[in-house]
């Protein structure tokens, strides 16, 4: 939790940093912001299957590249005990429709317990999603995540580790 809360405080100042020297170029050229939502977490190995659902939250910084292209770096924490920093490319498509993928690194709290079903530390996954813009600040976005590593231990076989699949569904602000 130390980590998280030193990592979310780290991201959020340097937001912060950017944001306000981009106000003072008088050229907005960072978006900073929060989001908040919901997760489907299914978790598969073999034979076995396992189903969550988990609130997350997080930060995110994003800019332009050109009119239609942009970069987007978050960083989640989900109430799995998992820590995601995605990085994401995002096309728009029309003022109110985008769509993005990119890829993500996570890190598990829970790797660092002493049980027999800790997690292993790092994984990786790929994103797709689609964000509809309802303002200039306010958001709702929807993606899918496919984990491509064996991460987390399956809860009543701690042999086994598996592959997460995750849908969330969320809202945003950007300030």
């Amino acid at each position: 939790m130390k980590n998280f809360i030193f990592t979310s405080l780290l991201f959020f100042s340097i937001s912060t940093i950017l944001a306000q020297d981009s106000l003072t170029a008088k050229s907005k050229t960072f978006d900073f912001g929060i989001r908040h939502g919901y997760s489907h977490f299914n978790l598969r190995a073999s034979e076995y299957r396992y189903d969550k659902i988990n609130l997350y939250a997080g930060l995110f910084v994003e800019t332009n590249i050109s009119d239609k292209l942009g970069i987007r770096l978050e960083t989640n924490y989900s109430h799995h005990s998992l820590l995601e920093v995605p990085l994401l490319l995002k096309y728009q498509i029309s003022d109110k429709f985008e769509i993005y993928g990119g890829a993500e690194l996570s890190y598990s709290f829970h790797s660092n317990t002493n049980s027999f079903n800790a997690d292993k530390e790092f994984g990786g996954a790929l994103i797709l999603g689609l964000q509809y813009n309802i303002n200039s600040h306010w958001f709702i976005d929807a993606r899918y995540k496919h984990g491509f590593t064996d991460q987390f231990a399956m809860p009543f076989d701690f042999n086994h580790y598996g592959k997460s699949r995750t849908v969330s569904v969320g809202v945003g602000f950007k300030f």
